[in-house]
C-alpha cells in the first residue's frame, strides 16, 4: 500500500478523531481528571482501559458499518442504523455540538486569562474568526490541520511526561488495593460514551476506507491513539493527586511544574490551536450533514459563505454557554448527555448494527 493511502486509510481517521476528543477535555486536562485520575493511580488506569476497549470496538464497528452500506455522513449513517428515530441522535448531537464548543471556547478563556491576562472577548473574536475561515475552506483544510496539530501536541505531551514522571509515580500505578472497580470502569464507561457519540459526525474521515479489513484495523488504530493522550496526562498528573482534583486546567499547572523553558507558552499555542480544531473538526461533520439534506431536496449543495454562516450561528450560541464554567460544564454536561447517547448510538450499533453487519458481509 503506498504510503498516502496508507495515511489516508489508518493515519488521518485516527488523527481527526483523536483531535475531535482531544479539546476542551485532553488539551486542559480537566475531563481526565473528572473521568478517570479522581479514582487514583491504579483506578485510573482501569478507567483508561475500560475506555481503550470502547474505543476501539465502537469505532471499528461504525468504519465497517460505514463502508459496507456506504454512508459516510451522519444523517445517511445515522438513518441506515437507526431508521425512522435516527432524529433523536439529531436532537442530542445539536446539544452536545454546542456543549463541546462551549468547552473549548471556556478552556481557551481560563488558560488565556490565568497564564496570559488576554480578555474574554478577545478570546472570542479570536475564535470565530479563525473557526470562519476555516470552516469556509471545506473538508480538505480541515483534515490537513487536524492531522498536523494532532502531532504536535501528542509530541509536546510525550515531552512533557517524559520529562517529569519518577519512578515513585510509576510504582503508585500497580498499587491495586484501593481500586474502586466498579466507580472507575463505570466513569470510563460514560467517557467513552459520550466521546464516541462523535464518531458518526466524522464519518468524512472514513472515506478512503475501501474494505471491512480496512474498517477494522483503522478502528483499532484509531481507538488506541484516541486514548493514548489520557493514559500520559493521567501518568503525568499522578505526581500531583490529589490535589490535581481541583484545578479547572490541570495541564496548565502540570507544564508550570515542568520547569522547561517556554513550555507555558509552547503549550498555550498548541493548545488554542487544537482546541480550535476540535470546534472546526465537529462543525466539519455538520456542514457535511446539511450539504448532504440541501443536495437532496433541492439539487445544490451548501457554499462556503453558507458554511461559515451556519458555524458562525452554532459558536455565539457555544459561547453564551461557556460563561457556567468549564469544570460545571464537563461534570454535569457530559455525565447526563452520555446516557441518552449509549440508548440511542452505542447499543443499537453494537447490536443491531453489528447483526446487520455480519448478514450483510455473509450475502458478499
Amino acid at each position: 500500500m503506498h504510503w498516502r493511502r496508507f495515511c489516508a486509510v489508518y493515519i488521518i481517521p485516527a488523527a481527526i478523531f483523536q483531535s475531535v476528543i482531544i479539546g476542551g477535555g485532553y488539551g486542559t486536562g480537566r475531563e481526565i481528571v473528572e473521568y478517570v485520575t479522581r479514582f487514583g493511580p491504579a483506578g485510573g488506569l482501569l478507567a483508561i482501559a475500560v475506555i481503550a476497549c470502547l474505543f476501539v470496538l465502537v469505532l471499528s464497528a461504525s468504519f465497517a458499518f460505514a463502508v459496507r452500506f456506504k454512508v459516510f455522513n451522519y444523517r445517511d449513517f445515522l438513518k441506515e442504523l437507526l431508521g425512522p428515530i435516527w432524529i433523536i441522535y439529531e436532537v442530542l448531537f445539536v446539544l452536545l455540538l454546542v456543549l463541546v464548543l462551549a468547552i473549548v471556547t471556556s478552556a481557551t478563556t481560563t488558560l488565556a486569562e490565568t497564564a496570559f491576562n488576554i480578555g474574554m472577548y478577545q478570546v472570542w473574536l479570536f475564535l470565530s474568526v479563525a473557526i470562519l475561515g476555516f470552516t469556509y475552506f471545506g473538508r480538505s483544510i480541515v483534515k490537513f490541520a487536524l492531522t498536523i496539530w494532532t502531532l504536535l501536541l501528542m509530541g509536546f505531551l510525550v515531552t512533557l511526561i517524559v520529562s517529569m514522571v519518577s519512578v515513585k509515580d510509576i510504582l503508585l500505578l500497580s498499587n491495586i488495593g484501593t481500586i474502586d472497580w466498579l466507580g472507575a470502569s463505570i466513569s470510563g464507561m460514560r467517557f467513552a460514551i459520550y466521546n464516541s457519540a462523535l464518531i458518526p459526525v466524522l464519518m468524512y474521515a472514513a472515506s478512503e476506507i475501501e474494505t471491512t479489513d480496512q474498517a477494522v484495523k483503522s478502528g483499532v488504530i484509531a481507538g488506541l491513539f484516541g486514548v493514548l493522550p489520557a493514559l500520559l496526562l493521567h501518568v503525568g498528573f499522578i505526581g500531583f493527586y490529589p490535589e490535581i482534583n481541583q484545578l479547572p486546567v490541570p495541564t496548565y499547572h502540570l507544564v508550570e511544574q515542568s520547569g522547561i523553558h517556554f513550555a507555558v507558552h509552547i503549550y498555550f499555542f498548541i493548545l488554542i490551536g487544537t482546541i480550535l480544531l476540535t470546534a472546526v473538526g465537529v462543525l466539519q461533520g455538520v456542514n457535511d450533514r446539511i450539504d448532504s439534506w440541501l443536495k437532496e431536496v433541492r439539487n445544490f449543495g451548501l457554499s462556503n459563505r453558507a458554511r461559515s454562516c451556519s458555524s458562525l450561528g452554532i459558536t455565539i450560541a457555544s459561547l453564551l454557554l461557556s460563561q457556567f464554567g468549564l469544570i460545571n460544564l464537563i461534570a454535569k454536561g457530559y455525565g447526563a448527555l452520555s446516557w441518552g447517547f449509549m440508548v440511542i448510538f452505542t447499543l443499537p450499533l453494537l447490536t443491531i448494527g453489528l447483526k446487520r453487519l455480519i448478514i450483510k458481509e455473509q450475502k458478499v
